[in-house]
């Protein structure tokens, strides 16, 4: 047995918590540690876990004088009352944790309100005796533990050695003497400054403990005991901050049991020669040096020995001693095995830090497991946390164990092993950690303040009791030899450990750490939330990743599945979902509670939160389903449904699938909807009188699961810590999607469809009611699947931007006629809400126009169109207008008073057309006759032509009269030849249907078409397709079209012309003045309307000049065609090429391309006849030979028009 300080180190390293009313006593100066390191002064192997202190302890000496007797037996056993010796805390495959004993209710009392960061208490369950101690600094309780289990134990108190000037936190070493089981053990309590009390029995407790024998250890000033173990039930080792040992000895005389004690040392006779001759005759060997002793530990005396090994751990050093039955002891070896430890370490521990000084190295605890292997638990300084309420930063310890082998000669570390234990700012009562072997080279444990670690030696298997309460304290952990058991003390209560060493050896490290992690989160929700419980659930320290993530992911898993290892079976099925739920909100919970969300993935979160909403969804579809039966309505398709799931499955045994399926298959709750949509395609198929009442209850199912699962996600998007989007979410799969579509669109034809009687018209009034909500999840569902789509994390998807883009077209398609349907239905302010949430701006509009458009004020919707201009400004304006022009309410977008939104309207969306009509009411006349003339250049009716022409002029004029001192002479003229052409129009209709004047009847316009082109393009009878080209641009110009210059020109020079053969010149000037045409295109054209021009006279009578005088052959010749073209080029300053052009020039016809661009409507045949025409001309002209007679018909020109020299 072995009993320890709360801290044994010297007075300065105590904390300055609670410090004493009087100076500790002052050693001679402060230490320096091996290496040159020296300690810092206030450092807690376990800091605080509270920062503000408790209620004040009751003094202890009251407990020794009576006063503080009087105890409410009641009050005191609140935690215990009703537990029972198989009551579990904690269980798991490899440890069970059960409630062992109750304390006396001294200890109780003692214990209650301690203020454990204030008042040092330290303890031990010595098992070799079966008695139990906790000690203050002023009062030490004895009982025997196992007298518990059948009753209250009776309580022996003691006072302990009183010091002048305790340190802070200081308590007393304390060590039972077993004298067998006939009798009952004696104790001894040791000061911090080395007094001694030793009672033979503990029977003398009862009488007040005043019976006691005294000794003294010989220290000196600044000196301490660290530490009170028992070597045997007799001996007794000591040890103290300056690295001396005392052996203390239990010896019989005269019936009674006395101590003796002296420092480890050889022998010495005071009479011999070696004290006479120190220097001659002494053999001193290897002398101690001195330091701070953290650990001793004796080895088993073997029969026959004459003594026994002891290990101390001084600093950084280890020595061995020589222990001799004799009553001497001899230093055999003292080796520095700090170096080798800090090398391990880093070796295991990457992230250790690389300065012997910031590592600050510290050997705890030292254990024996054989002949020369020890444990050695050791700790290290890892990153500095700062505490927001006090100044210093409070270091973080980081443990590990270390296997030592003791070699003749030397000590080797085996391995290093990780303790699942760091010490924080926030860690529960401080004191020195203390290792205990539970089965030697197997099992290990550690003692913390707060905490008992667990840690297997053959594997990575670890684990650990945390207590839950800043009010209790671990105060002792006894191992039982031969058993895998040890018993923990703490101010609360005493529990057993039981270890299956059979699972724990089948820790494997790659499923391992995963099954720990469900271990502990199992072990949280099982009997974390017990009051009387009193341990606390958390993960170790440096958790990994990847298990926390697997673990939990399992045990939610588990939890839907209702794996009986972590749900209670019950016969109430929403008593039983309501339990599995409450689990799954306690796991998410006890990660945050951890801190541990922070370490798990997206994907990881979004898989438990998709459990608990699958969970939550399936809890709501069965209260529904209850209230559907107390209603006495049917739920046939919910059963068939789930039914031909479990059958799909091979689980259709069961004798209640319903029952069966939310027990155990809720975790594919989507995959129920495909077998809901396939009751629906037969019940619709078969046309019964079923399907009325099949559509309400599959609409249900269906939105009892998908509003609950979103309902639930929105509100526990931050518990889960959940980003959105979600990643692929089971909700909004393209299944889930087709299946509410579906729905809703047979919901709408079951509504809309005739009603014969009432009883029909009743039956629809349900499914009516359903619409709204159908319509609601169906854009929800397609708008949460979009977000997936387009977030980066989707990118590597296959496929996506197919998906992406197909679904954004489906919506943009669906969301009118849905809005339309629920308008149609009497739900017109749902599907006004459903437009606005997801900004459908064009909806919108459309809704607020279904009924009176024009006047504006008249509209219902006014006030509503007015509210979405001020709330949504040019998002919904934009729309708006844009409605207006697509369905040509033109008067009501420039009737209502929102001139700053036309404006940026039409500065973004170009429309001439209409944006004119806007400028001019602004003043903006540059604007509007630029808009007018862009916008008369494309005009397609003739009429417009001209009025966006005439207004134009007009809107550009008026600039004279705002104030304008000049205006655009280039703009001016683009109108004047704008209105020229116009009139061109108006000209050659006229002439065209001067050919109708003799008709005697009305007559169609395909008639008037084919009289015309009869009358007035006779020439083109032998070429049907330009005779054909003819007919229809004179169709069109009787439709009131504007023809392009291109087409004009073509009729100007297919007509006929005897009697007008200026309109070639027109065709000329017109293509001459046309600006936007290719060049090469109006080149062809030019040819086209020169050949015309050569052929139209009949050259061969023109040249038969017998008895023909000079003037009137120039008379025929004036009287051509092509002297009247080539008076009008004559001597034109600017003539673009083909304006002029000789007869050889114009022989080339277009390519079958460049007229299928020019005739984009005509058939290849038609292209081919027109090019065929075309060459008919060409191989006419050539035949003619005309160069001569131009020639001559050039001079002519000239001459007439008194130019001089050549062309």
């Amino acid at each position: 047995m072995a009993t320890f300080s709360p801290h044994p180190r010297r007075a300065a390293r105590y904390s300055s918590i609670g410090m004493s009313p009087s100076p500790p006593r002052q050693g001679a100066g402060r230490r320096t540690r091996a290496g040159g390191s020296v300690q810092p002064q206030s450092r807690f192997s376990t800091p605080a876990r509270r920062t503000g202190n408790l209620g004040a302890v009751p003094d202890d000496e009251s407990i020794l004088s009576g006063s503080g007797m009087d105890v409410d037996d009641e009050s005191s056993e609140v935690f215990e009352r009703g537990l029972r010796a198989d009551t579990v805390f904690s269980k798991s495959k490899e440890m069970t944790v059960t409630f062992y004993a109750q304390l006396p209710v001294e200890v109780k009392q003692a214990l209650r309100n301690a203020d454990f960061l204030r008042d040092a208490y330290t303890g031990d369950v010595d098992t070799l005796t079966g008695f139990a101690v906790v000690a203050s600094l002023r009062t030490c309780f004895v009982w025997k533990y196992s007298q518990a289990l059948t009753g209250t134990p009776t309580c022996y108190i003691f006072g302990c050695p009183r010091e002048p000037y305790p340190p802070p936190m200081a308590t007393p070493f304390h060590a039972l003497v077993p004298f067998g089981t006939q009798r009952e053990p004696g104790l001894i309590i040791c000061s911090n400054i080395g007094q001694i009390r030793f009672w033979d029995s503990i029977g003398m407790g009862l009488a007040g403990g005043d019976n006691f024998s005294f000794s003294l250890l010989d220290l000196v000033e600044g000196e301490n005991v660290t530490n009170l173990v028992r070597a045997d039930p007799q001996t007794f080792i000591a040890s103290t901050s300056t690295g001396r040992l005392f052996r203390l000895v239990v010896t019989s005389s005269g019936g009674k049991y006395h101590l003796s004690l002296h420092p480890f040392g050889r022998p010495q006779s005071s009479l011999s020669l070696s004290r006479l001759l120190p220097s001659f005759m002494s053999d001193p060997g290897v002398q101690p040096q001195s330091g701070f002793v953290s650990a001793v530990v004796s080895e088993e005396l073997v029969r026959g020995a004459t003594g026994r090994h002891v290990w101390a751990l001084v600093d950084l050093r280890l020595q061995q001693w020589d222990m001799s039955i004799e009553g001497w002891e001899k230093l055999l070896t003292e080796e520095d095995i700090g170096e080798q430890t800090r090398t391990a370490i880093r070796e295991h521990f990457p992230n250790a830090p690389e300065s012997d000084v910031e590592l600050d190295l510290e050997l705890l605890d030292l254990k024996l497991q054989g002949s020369g292997d020890m444990v050695v638990l050791v700790s290290w300084a890892g990153q500095e946390e700062e505490l927001s309420t006090e100044l210093a930063p409070h270091p973080r310890r980081v443990y590990a164990v270390a296997y030592l082998r003791h070699l003749p000669g030397a000590h080797t570390i085996t391995k290093v092993q990780a303790v699942p234990y760091q010490s924080t700012s926030s860690s529960g009562a401080p004191m020195h950690p203390r290792l205990q072997v539970v089965v030697p080279e197997k099992l290990i444990t550690i003692q913390f303040g707060d905490t008992v670690t667990i840690c297997a030696q053959e594997n990575e298997y670890m684990d650990r009791l945390e207590l839950k309460s800043a009010m209790d304290r671990t105060l002792g952990v006894g191992i039982i030899p031969g058993e895998n058991e040890f018993l923990v003390l703490a101010a609360a209560t005493m529990m057993k450990a039981n270890i299956d060493l059979d699972e724990v050896a089948k820790f494997h490290p790659e499923t391992g750490r995963a099954n720990l992690i469900k271990s502990t989160m199992t072990k949280a929700i099982l009997y974390g939330s017990l009051p009387e419980n009193p341990l606390h659930f958390s993960f170790p320290p440096e958790i990994d990743e990847e298990a926390l993530m697997s673990g939990a992911e399992q045990l939610s898993e588990a939890i839907l599945e209702s794996d009986t290892e972590v749900v209670r079976a019950h016969h109430d099925l929403h008593a039983q979902m309501t339990g599995r739920k409450d689990r799954l909100s306690f796991l998410i919970k006890f990660i945050n509670d951890n801190s541990a969300l922070a370490k798990m993935s997206q994907r990881s979160r979004q898989t438990l939160a998709a459990d608990a909403e699958k969970l939550y969804a399936a809890h709501q579809l069965w209260l529904r389903h209850n209230d559907t039966l107390r209603a006495g309505h049917s739920d046939s398709v919910l059963h068939e449904a789930v039914y031909r799931y479990m059958s799909a499955l091979g689980e259709g045994h069961y004798e209640d699938c319903l029952r069966a399926f939310l027990r155990l298959q809720v975790r594919d709750l989507g995959a129920l909807l495909p077998h809901v949509a396939e009751i629906v395609h037969r019940s619709s198929s078969e046309m019964t009188n079923k399907f009325a009442t099949t559509i309400p209850q599959a609409n249900r199912i269906v939105l009892t699961i998908l509003q609950s699962a979103h309902s639930y996600r929105e509100y526990n998007l931050g518990v889960y810590g959940v980003v959105l989007p979600m990643l692929d979410p089971w909700t909004s799969q393209p299944e889930i999607i087709d299946i509410v579509n579906e729905f809703f669109n047979v919901t709408a034809g079951l509504v809309e469809a005739p009603s014969g009687d009432s009883e029909t018209a009743d039956s629809k009034k349900v499914p009516r009611q359903q619409l709204p909500e159908l319509a609601s999840s169906l854009f929800r569902c397609i708008q949460e699947r979009l977000e997936w789509l387009n977030s980066p994390n989707a990118a590597d998807v296959s496929g996506v931007e197919r998906d992406k883009s197909q679904l954004e077209d489906r919506f943009r398609q669906l969301r009118p006629e849905a809005l339309e349907i629920l308008r149609r239905n009497g739900f017109a302010n749902e599907a006004f809400k459903l437009a606005e949430d997801y900004q459908d701006f064009r909806s919108l509009a459309s809704l607020c126009h279904k009924g009176k458009v024009y006047p504006p004020e008249e509209n219902p919707n006014a006030a509503r169109i007015e509210t979405y201009i001020e709330k949504f400004k040019e998002a919904f304006t934009t729309e708006l207008y844009q409605w207006y022009i697509e369905h040509g309410e033109l008067r009501t977008m420039f009737a209502q008073d929102h001139g700053e939104f036309l404006d940026s309207f039409f500065s973004e969306h170009s429309h001439p057309a209409i944006s004119w009509i806007h400028d001019l009411g602004r003043g903006r006349y540059s604007l509007a006759s630029q808009a007018l003339l862009t916008e008369a250049e494309h005009a397609p009716e003739l009429v417009s032509k001209h009025l966006m022409l005439s207004i134009g002029k007009l809107s550009h004029l008026a600039q004279l009269h705002e104030g304008t001192k000049t205006i655009n002479q280039d703009v001016l003229d683009s109108f004047h030849d704008g209105l020229d052409f116009v009139s061109v129009h108006e000209t050659l209709i006229d002439d065209l249907k001067s050919a109708l004047a003799s008709a005697r009847q009305r007559q169609s316009l395909e008639a008037q078409v084919e009289t015309i082109a009869t009358k007035k393009a006779g020439n083109l009878s032998s070429r049907r397709a330009l005779y054909n080209a003819f007919k229809y641009l004179v169709r069109q110009l009787l439709l009131g079209k504007a023809l392009s210059v291109e087409d004009v020109a073509e009729v100007l020079s297919l007509k006929d012309n005897y009697e007008r053969v200026e309109d070639y010149t027109t065709a000329l000037h017109l293509l001459a003045r046309a600006e936007n045409i290719p060049s090469t295109r109006r080149l062809s054209i030019f040819r086209n309307v020169w050949r015309r021009i050569f052929i139209h006279d009949d050259w061969n009578m023109i040249r038969q000049t017998t008895g023909v005088s000079d003037q009137e052959l120039n008379q025929r010749m004036r009287s051509t065609a092509l002297y009247a073209a080539l008076q009008a080029v004559a001597d034109k300053p600017l003539r673009p090429e083909g304006y002029k052009l000789a007869p050889a020039h114009a022989l080339d016809v277009p390519s079958e391309d460049e007229i299928a661009l020019r005739w984009p409507s005509m058939s290849p045949e038609e292209v081919g006849a027109i090019v065929r025409d075309y060459q008919r001309d060409s191989r006419a002209l050539q035949d003619l030979g005309l160069e001569a007679i131009y020639q001559s018909m050039e001079q002519l020109v000239n001459a007439d028009e008194g130019i001089a020299g050549g062309p």
